[in-house]
């Protein structure tokens, strides 16, 4: 035998349920999106990219709580607020798609310049130029690229970045609360214990299912809004979980 398991193993009752939950979204979700037909734009284009984007991750996401093994889900989840926050300002502004390519060629030229990487491109030197030049053209057009911040500051989501992208970049980096959260934990005689894929919280895990399905809701508003594409059924679903949110929270 290999050691690898042919089935999911079995869950909190809880947790089962908001499982169930979400995959019943994501396939709703997934549905809707199908019927959307774009305009081969840039925008058009990019805008549906993000929003799948959202969709795999999310999916992701509940697989990983399927399968019994979490503690990647924060790291997923602030991929997916970006996805959604990079959305947002899209939709918005068909101009902000300079603002990725800025972001794309930074990235692009810093790895290109990287000690590692130099050798490997010295023959690209022409196109690091080309590359630096267009960079330069974008920033000279107010164009530039924005940090994290600033993108959610321009669309209105500086509460959001201040508190939930600080929450998940806390649970996302390898710093000390979230290496005690996934690994550590008190054995007998007081010695610490350090676990793989040990024993984990299933209520910590629903609340971050419930952070990915509100994600996964806004994207899909924020698209078919713009495309004109009515989704009554993700509508329903998005209502049903503001009401449950909304009960427990009195509870």
């Amino acid at each position: 035998m290999s050691g690898v398991p042919d089935a999911p193993p079995p869950l909190d009752s809880a947790l089962r349920a908001k499982v169930d939950a979400a995959w019943e979204t994501v396939f709703t979700v997934l549905a809707a999106a199908k019927r959307i037909r774009h305009e081969d734009t840039d925008q058009q284009v990019h805008a549906l990219a993000l929003h799948a984007t959202v969709i795999e991750q999310f999916s992701a996401c509940i697989r990983l709580a399927e399968w019994g093994e979490p503690n990647p889900i924060p790291i997923l989840l602030r991929s997916m607020y970006e996805a959604v926050v990079d959305l947002d300002n899209l939709l918005q502004d068909g101009g902000y798609l300079e603002r990725m390519e800025a972001a794309n060629l930074k990235q692009t030229i810093n790895l290109m310049k990287g000690p590692e990487l130099q050798k490997e491109f010295q023959h690209g030197r022409k196109e690091l130029a080309e590359l630096s030049a267009r960079l330069a053209q974008l920033k000279g057009g107010d164009k530039g690229p924005l940090d994290i911040w600033e993108r959610c500051r321009d669309v209105g989501r500086t509460a959001e970045y201040e508190g939930l992208y600080r929450l998940l970049s806390l649970d996302a980096h390898n710093n000390a609360s979230a290496l005690a959260e996934r690994h550590i934990s008190d054995g007998p005689g007081g010695v610490r214990v350090v676990s793989i894929f040990g024993p984990y919280e299933p209520q910590r895990v629903a609340m971050r299912l419930d952070i990915g399905l509100q994600f996964l809701f806004d994207s899909a508003g924020m698209i078919h809004g713009k495309f004109g594409v009515p989704a009554p059924e993700v509508k329903e679903l998005a209502a049903r979980f503001d009401r449950e949110r909304a009960a427990r929270h009195a509870s």
